[in-house]
């Protein structure tokens, strides 16, 4: 009998404790968010380890200083370059002065260097062809041509 009642009362130590806890009302807060990035309102302590993790994921190098945009140049090779890009740039406003001027032509050929420059109307386009004689190399563009 004696046992009897140890097995009820460890029982009862083991069952019942479980069933008073699910009778217990529940009590639930407000789901509040708070973000983790400083940027967004989190806590600027967290900025550290943030940009540590950035840095370490980041596939990128710095360019060297060897590299054409970080040097110094030379003014006289700066003053050389700039330059040549404006008499090209007068150079390709005349060329589509003689494509798409007031006086335009059905046809024009100009040499520039080593660089030839040939264009045909006709067919509702305009066909430019760029040939540089020292590499042998040959661009054609097609440029459709309104009213034509």
């Amino acid at each position: 009998m004696q046992q009897h009642r140890l097995s009820i009362v460890f029982l009862s130590l083991l069952v019942l404790p479980p069933l008073f806890w699910t009778a217990l009302p529940a009590c639930a807060g407000e789901l509040v968010y708070t973000p983790t990035n400083p940027s967004f309102g989190g806590n600027p302590f967290y900025s550290d380890h943030l940009l540590g993790i950035a840095n370490a994921n980041n596939k990128f190098e710095k360019p060297s200083s060897n590299s054409g945009l970080l040097t110094q140049q030379d003014p006289s090779k700066e003053f050389e370059r700039v330059i040549q890009s404006s008499l090209l740039s007068r150079i390709s406003s005349q060329i589509a002065d003689q494509i798409y001027g007031e006086n335009a032509r059905d046809s024009g050929h100009f040499v520039i260097g080593s660089t030839t420059v040939d264009f045909t109307k006709g067919g509702g386009a305009t066909s430019v062809t760029i040939s540089d004689a020292s590499s042998g190399g040959q661009t054609v563009i097609q440029i459709p041509t309104p009213g034509y």
